[in-house]
């Protein structure tokens, strides 16, 4: 190409025109809908037992892939779905001829108008984990609760503790990921309150039941919200193991008071780490069971500390294990990966966007999201290695918002993508990966 001989950077002229009928932006929708069909969900949607009419123009599995494919796309609100409605090969992969209408979309979820409609898609994502958790013996349950805040009058909500938006009504849900999987196992839409001990151990033992057939529950661990003795004492009536997390209160902090036998870490150049334990007995508590402490500061020999024992900061843990305090530390310290978690599927899928008035469908509509998320972790299963780590915003750049053009030639379909497209190599090992499974 000749440039220009003007200091000004040359720019060649393009004309645009609108009349190619069979271009696509979302090329790996090709296989997102593969693995969709693969893993069944097309089948679970149709056996649902509160189906359309057998007149009406979509079926409740069209509207309900169409939701999941759509989250899965990247569409933040059910009114994006607008955009998506004439793609040539989203409609040839669903089988219509256009996608459902934003107005549809929404009036399925309306479908799920009380607990046991939403519970069947529970007992779908309980055969969807299956697979995901195939290769272990047991289970490790990570719990913990978000805040969402909500912008209107949505049924349920209520002011409450709002870390972001002090003031405003919120939901705070429930979620339950199971620790090395990292599979969503159950999820709750509830009220802005925090859940009482009830609650909690009410979800935790329908999670630990989901688990049950597919590798059973060993360990459990939370945040310091989840500490009540009735809580402790589900745990140790069905002898598993557990790491919670404990609030730094008076009555611990005058425990610490009469001593602790402290053991050093391996320090880094600026922080000093010691880990100790005691039997301790909380407010509330029936027994005295043992606490692993952490106690961490920061090392300056230019500025000596006045009172050596205010430079430290302090965490708690108590737990029915015997390990040494260091292990339990670190085990616990596994459990951030659920905060992690929580983040990717508000980032990646939209779950603290609420898309209805009525509480069941914004229920419903929290599970559609927790089965697209279980459908990514599959879809990492099948990529190459380096590509298992990737965020679902990152694995949507890769894989699915791809440029391509559909092109239909002797009574076959063909999918033609850009010849330097550099997950080419990645997307031939997940095609494999998926017409060998």
């Amino acid at each position: 190409m000749k440039h220009s001989s003007s200091t000004t950077p040359f720019s060649c002229r393009i004309d645009e025109t609108f009349d190619h009928p069979n271009l696509t932006a979302f090329g790996g929708a090709n296989l997102l809908v593969d693995l969709m069909r693969r893993l069944g969900l097309r089948t679970y949607f149709d056996r649902l037992p509160f189906q359309k009419s057998i007149f009406a123009t979509y079926t409740l599995a069209d509207e309900l892939e169409t939701l999941i494919m759509a989250y899965g796309l990247g569409c933040e609100r059910i009114a994006h779905t607008d955009e998506l409605e004439r793609d040539p090969l989203l409609c040839l992969k669903l089988g219509v001829d256009k996608l459902p209408q934003h107005n549809t979309l929404y009036r399925a979820l309306d479908r799920f108008d009380g607990a046991s409609r939403v519970r069947a898609l529970g007992d779908i994502n309980h055969h969807l984990i299956g697979g995901l958790l195939q290769q272990q013996s047991y289970s490790i349950l990570d719990i913990d609760t978000t805040v969402e805040t909500v912008y209107g009058s949505q049924e349920g909500s209520c002011i409450a503790y709002n870390p972001k938006a002090h003031g405003r009504p919120s939901y705070q849900p429930l979620l339950a990921f199971e620790g090395r999987s990292r599979a969503a196992v159950q999820v709750e839409l509830r009220c802005g309150h925090p859940p009482d001990a009830k609650a909690k151990i009410a979800f935790y033992r329908e999670a630990k039941e989901r688990l049950s057939l597919h590798a059973p529950v060993r360990f459990v661990r939370a945040d310091r919200g989840f500490t009540s003795e009735e809580y402790l004492s589900a745990l140790e009536e069905d002898e598993v193991g557990y790491t919670l997390k404990l609030r730094m209160t008076p009555g611990l902090a005058a425990r610490l008071a009469l001593g602790v036998l402290w053991q050093r870490l391996a320090s880094h150049e600026s922080t000093e780490i010691e880990v100790g334990s005691i039997p301790f007995k909380a407010n509330g508590w029936s027994k005295r069971r043992r606490v692993v402490l952490i106690r961490t500061r920061l090392v300056d020999e230019s500025q000596p500390t006045l009172f050596a024992e205010y430079a430290w900061d302090y965490q708690a843990i108590v737990t029915d294990r015997d390990w040494v305090p260091e292990d339990v530390w670190h085990f616990y310290n596994q459990r951030c990966t659920c905060e992690l978690l929580i983040k990717e599927m508000k980032a990646g899928l939209g779950i603290d966007t609420i898309s209805k008035v009525d509480f069941w469908p914004n229920a419903a509509d929290l599970w559609l999201k927790t089965l697209a998320y279980n459908v990514f972790l599959y879809f990492k299963q099948l990529a190459p290695t380096g590509y298992r780590t990737f965020s679902i915003s990152r694995l949507r750049r890769a894989f699915l918002t791809v440029p391509a053009l559909l092109v239909h030639h002797a009574r076959q379909w063909r999918l033609r993508l850009p010849q330097h497209w550099p997950h080419r190599e990645a997307w031939r090992y997940v095609r494999l990966s998926l017409s060998g499974a």
